[in-house]
């Protein structure tokens, strides 16, 4: 049984077969079947490189085309070419977050939910870092 058959996620890779009731990625033996319930799934073209949010039954509940792939002449290697983060990703990212905040914070009873809110504007500033810049964070930084 395949991993993501336990818990919902997110599947990406390049499309290998397509038909009307689903698709099949590169380096994945199965299937995956469009959920009965999703609305409005349209399915890729062989070949693009796509994100398929699964079901906890392991049903396609959305497919999205990959912004920021491109295919390597003479190849199917792809490089990702990063694309700045959509609203929805941000606002995914905060609200993971501060739910990490808030489950740090309620084991230590003495915090309030100020204190909570500084913890989680400092994770997503070392979230939000930019990758190779070297930065030192103080413990007193989210107090």
């Amino acid at each position: 049984m395949p991993a993501w058959n336990s818990i919902e996620s997110v599947v990406t890779g390049i499309v290998r077969s397509v038909n009307d009731k689903g698709l099949k990625l590169e380096g994945h033996e199965s299937w995956l079947n469009c959920s009965k319930f999703a609305v409005g799934i349209v399915l890729p073209e062989r070949g693009q490189a796509v994100a398929c949010t699964l079901d906890k039954a392991g049903f396609l509940r959305s497919v999205e085309v990959v912004d920021g792939i491109a295919p390597v002449a003479g190849g199917s290697d792809f490089i990702a070419q990063p694309a700045p983060p959509s609203t929805k990703d941000r606002t995914i990212t905060r609200l993971a977050i501060l739910k990490a905040a808030a489950e740090f914070g309620a084991a230590r009873p003495s915090l309030k939910s100020g204190d909570v809110l500084a913890i989680a504007a400092s994770w997503e500033r070392w979230v939000n870092r930019e990758d190779g810049v070297e930065t030192t964070y103080e413990l007193t930084d989210a107090f």
